[in-house]
């Protein structure tokens, strides 16, 4: 399966303040992607946007995904991930490599 960065604007009336309007998002968002054969890994919020990670097959999957939930294709990026990064990747401190960063 191949890893997206999906990056789509916030719905007019979806308030992300509120706990049972996220619940009730993340409900239909897990089960649209099920629908689809993709696997939603979580996501975050910004001040005018929501970006998530999602496994699929192809991206053909999330386009459906997407028109399932009614998201039109102006509001919605989709990226490949090309490669995780993350603090789990870091050196060893005592690796012959590593250079502190100057301060």
């Amino acid at each position: 399966m191949l890893t997206y960065l999906m990056e789509r604007t916030i719905p007019p009336r979806f308030d992300t303040t509120d706990p049972d309007q996220v619940a009730l998002h993340a409900r239909w968002a897990t089960d649209a992607y099920r629908e689809v054969g993709a696997f939603w890994l979580g996501g975050v919020v910004t001040e005018d946007r929501m970006f998530s990670l999602v496994t699929a097959e192809a991206e053909g999957d999330l386009r459906r995904y997407c028109k399932s939930l009614g998201i039109a294709d102006q509001d919605v990026t989709l990226r490949q991930v090309l490669r995780p990064l993350g603090p789990y990747f870091a050196m060893a401190r005592d690796d012959a490599r590593f250079r502190p960063p100057l301060r």
